[in-house]
């Protein structure tokens, strides 16, 4: 192929390997955007008492989820009240401690509501972050392993 040949080749083949890209918006002639639908606020979830822990994932998370992420001198006990302020019952919720035994606050709170056979569990990060999920209950009962703050308040 000779220099002439392919520059004639090269302007014949860039306008039209360029012009596919100009077509964009106007690829139909004639046509007409359709409107953005607004999106409206999702409504609250709803506490489903007799489901399970699948039925009231959505609900825990949003008990849970503005009190994990707000500054808390005692996240534990925000984490509890928050549960128990929306429905759930107080003897089925097991929650960690806040400070470690040197008395620094812990890297995470765990909170945890058994439902039936499994557990939702919620955990709240020393940088205020929520993360959530549902696991088995424990063969012995309970959702958490180890020793849990006492609820007594």
């Amino acid at each position: 192929m000779t220099a002439r040949t392919f520059v004639l080749a090269a302007a014949t083949v860039m306008p039209l390997a360029l012009g596919g890209c100009s077509l964009g918006s106007n690829a139909t002639p004639g046509a007409t955007s359709t409107p953005t639908p607004t999106v409206s606020a999702a409504p609250a979830p709803v506490f489903l008492p007799d489901g399970d822990a699948q039925d009231n994932k959505a609900y825990f998370d949003w008990a849970l989820s503005a009190v994990a992420t707000s500054d808390q001198r005692q996240p534990g006990k925000a984490l509890v009240d928050s549960l128990v302020s929306a429905g759930f019952q107080k003897k089925s919720i097991q929650v960690t401690e806040d400070l470690t035994k040197t008395k620094i606050p812990a890297d995470s709170v765990i909170v945890a509501v058994q439902i039936k056979r499994s557990c939702l569990i919620g955990q709240r990060t020393n940088e205020r972050e929520y993360f959530s999920s549902i696991e088995s209950a424990l063969k012995t009962g309970g959702c958490l392993v180890g020793t849990t703050r006492k609820i007594d308040w």
